[in-house]
């Protein structure tokens, strides 16, 4: 391993010390109290060393946030494409909530954080748009072409991926993602998602 490459890894793994004890201070006092000054308390650090990698207790979510997105991404680029669209939804949409319910204690801080960073609106029109909701747009414009889905879907994958936020917040919070049959309720939670979009 090279200087640069222990450089970037030793980089890595101070940044997630940094968000592991933002996760467990958030989870014990909440977001509001949160501060530099404590992660480096926990971490053993000075502030001080914190600033070289976050400017402020906004960015640690915003980091957290995209680790995130970039698992559900990762996990969604392994999707089976020779489905029909409506089973390509259905599996989406549980890879989805399946990604985010295998880093329960990172969601929360990020959805407790109060910090709008779940979606990247760089749109104009109002509605939430990143590479993710997109790609899940396009397939439902698939849906709808296969005459499988309502015309009105169109352009509001992040209605449904709000709503998949909010379940994947009721498993966390509840601890249902540990149930043995939390799979079949998602299952049955997409259908019911879906059986709103179909003709």
């Amino acid at each position: 391993m090279g200087i640069r490459e222990r450089r970037d890894l030793e980089k890595a793994e101070m940044k997630q010390k940094i968000m592991t004890a933002a996760i467990e201070i958030i989870e014990q006092e909440g977001y509001e109290k949160l501060s530099i000054r404590k992660i480096a308390s926990k971490i053993e650090y000075s502030p001080t060393t914190i600033y070289l990698y976050y400017k402020d207790k906004a960015e640690i979510i915003t980091d957290m946030a995209q680790k995130l997105y970039e698992k559900v991404m990762d996990n969604l680029s392994r999707q089976d494409t020779a489905l029909s669209a409506d089973r390509q939804v259905h599996k989406m949409m549980r890879i989805f909530i399946q990604s985010l319910c295998e880093e329960p204690e990172m969601v929360k801080a990020v959805m407790f954080s109060g910090v709008n960073v779940i979606f990247a609106n760089d749109s104009t029109d109002g509605k939430p748009v990143n590479a993710g909701i997109a790609m899940f747009d396009a397939l439902l414009a698939d849906g709808i072409r296969e005459k499988v889905f309502r015309p009105v879907t169109a352009g509001n994958a992040w209605m449904i991926v709000s709503a998949m936020l909010g379940f994947v917040m009721s498993a966390v919070e509840n601890q249902t993602y540990l149930l043995a049959g939390f799979e079949q309720l998602t299952d049955e939670f997409t259908e019911i998602l879906i059986g709103g979009m179909k003709l």
